[in-house]
């Protein structure tokens, strides 16, 4: 009897165990809303897969705000899913967790919870075949916690959007890697987090929004800004895999409200490591470039001749307009970051490419000494797309030069743009590597010319004479500044022509003529 006793003890002291191994079982029929189990948080609760059309539901009643770590466990050979409802007389589905394959569990590691009812809905995922499982079970878990400046799950859209202060930070997770409910063809299935920032601008001027979202480990994440009429301002895509993200100057020039959406690429989760998110806000000044600034029609006009700038991505493009005030010869500089290799480019009004200036190399000053137009013009700031991504900003100047009669006006690339001399005297610039200049002689009769050639500091010129059908006739070579003179004949017309051997594009070179003398 002593015996019988002693084993009906152990078998109930190993059933305990058991039970407080496992959690509380489910209680079938809980197969609806109606029939649903009572569960409770920071408890674990076991079911089964008992058919391949089972499904479990479970009651959770919640009396103060909170986030809640939702984990169910995989079952062997079988692709669970989760759902999460809210609500009491007619659900609402916020969540529909369905991240893994089979024998895999499923996780979201903040649902933001209010007082209310909450259903958790265990099924099978419609991505393996579906077959039932009466011996090996599965265990869900709802581990809570208090929020504190931390996303609210779900926020997948922007009527769900979480607010965000300007200057304050939050945290998120990448948690679930799928999100089945985002039917958006582009992003199908994307997990996004939405937050919003109000932003009442206090005067006329614009202000910029500065984004920044830290790494997370296995993450390569993107991030993108929004208005409120869905436009794309900005997106960051520049990091790889757990680096941060960051918008960087982006204009806001109305009050309203502004959307940000963090996602990561490639459908990839860490539901233990958060993110954190900021925004901050400052008073635009007319020397920094605004984004967006991409196109002609969003380019920044140019105050007191200079603007700084910043190379958000690989394929940023910053436009900026120059107004003209008086025909005029323009000198345009750019300085960029250390890291930076820039191209320069020049547009007319009408929007046609003139020249690509990309001649210095990482971290060397680009210059076109001397643009002449008489109509405003469009400058464009791009970066080799091989290199890396710069971390500085770069110095855009563009500074009309006092007009002359002598000075020369680019393009005079050949005879048909050959410049007409208007004085005895040429003042030019070696502009690109490569660069010829093509000035027009014209007389009444044959004469014989003195040409005074003084070349440009730090450079090399070859400057040549032509007869009337554009055949040189004299060629000399003149380094630094260099003082170099000859006489040449000149049959009523011919041509000089100024060819960069050693480019400087800082200095001009000179030429005086004594026709006849």
């Amino acid at each position: 009897m002593k015996i019988i006793t002693c084993i009906t003890v152990l078998l109930l002291l190993v059933s305990l165990a058991s039970c407080s191994k496992n959690g509380k079982k489910e209680k079938e029929p809980n197969n609806s809303f109606a029939t649903a189990g009572d569960i409770s948080l920071d408890a674990r609760f076991t079911g089964f897969m008992d058919t391949p059309n089972d499904r479990d539901f479970y009651r959770l009643i919640i009396d103060k705000p909170g986030v809640i770590d939702v984990n169910c466990s995989g079952v062997k050979g079988i692709n669970l899913a989760v759902k999460v409802w809210k609500g009491e007389e007619e659900p609402r589905l916020l969540k529909w967790i369905d991240d893994n394959r089979k024998s895999s569990p499923e996780r979201l590691g903040n649902l933001g919870v209010i007082p209310g009812t909450y259903y958790f809905e265990i099924l099978q995922s419609d991505r393996d075949t579906r077959k039932s499982s009466t011996e090996s079970s599965y265990e869900l878990e709802l581990k809570s916690r208090e929020a504190i400046s931390e996303e609210s799950e779900p926020n997948d859209s922007k009527d769900e959007a979480d607010s965000l202060r300007q200057d304050n930070e939050i945290t998120g997770y990448f948690s679930p890697a799928y999100n089945r409910m985002n039917e958006n063809t582009e992003n199908l299935h994307r997990e996004e987090d939405w937050y919003v920032v109000d932003v009442a601008l206090g005067s006329d001027t614009p202000a910029l929004i500065t984004v920044s979202l830290s790494g997370v480990t296995e993450i390569n994440s993107i991030l993108s800004l929004y208005d409120e009429n869905d436009t794309l301002i900005s997106t960051s895509d520049n990091g790889g895999t757990g680096e941060p993200e960051s918008i960087t100057g982006a204009g806001i020039q109305k009050s309203g409200s502004y959307y940000i959406i963090v996602a990561s690429k490639g459908y990839a989760a860490n539901n233990d490591e958060p993110y954190t998110l900021k925004v901050t806000m400052l008073e635009r000044d007319a020397g920094a470039e605004m984004e967006k600034n991409d196109d002609f029609d969003s380019a920044n006009g140019i105050v007191n001749n200079v603007i700084t700038g910043k190379i958000n991505s690989r394929k940023d493009r910053d436009l900026f307009l120059c107004t003209v005030t008086r025909p005029s010869a323009y000198r345009i500089e750019l300085r960029p970051a250390d890291d930076m290799d820039t191209i320069c480019s020049i547009y007319n009004i009408n929007q046609e490419k003139i020249i690509d200036i990309n001649n210095a190399g990482s971290g060397k000053k680009e210059t076109y000494p001397n643009y002449f137009s008489d109509k405003d013009f469009y400058i464009e700031v791009t970066m080799r797309s091989r290199d890396s991504l710069p971390t500085g900003e770069y110095v855009l100047s563009v500074t009309p030069l006092e007009e002359n009669e002598s000075m020369e006006r680019e393009p005079n690339n050949d005879v048909p743009q050959a410049n007409g001399l208007k004085a005895k005297t040429i003042s030019g610039y070696t502009s690109f590597k490569g660069d010829k200049d093509y000035f027009k002689l014209s007389y009444d009769s044959r004469v014989k010319d003195r040409f005074e050639v003084r070349g440009a500091r730090g450079g090399e010129i070859r400057v040549s004479v032509t007869d009337p059908l554009g055949y040189i006739t004299k060629t000399v070579d003149v380094k630094g500044e260099k003082k170099v003179i000859f006489s040449e004949m000149i049959d009523k017309k011919g041509y000089i022509i100024v060819e960069s051997v050693t480019e400087s594009y800082d200095y001009p070179y000179t030429i005086n003529l004594r026709g006849g003398e």
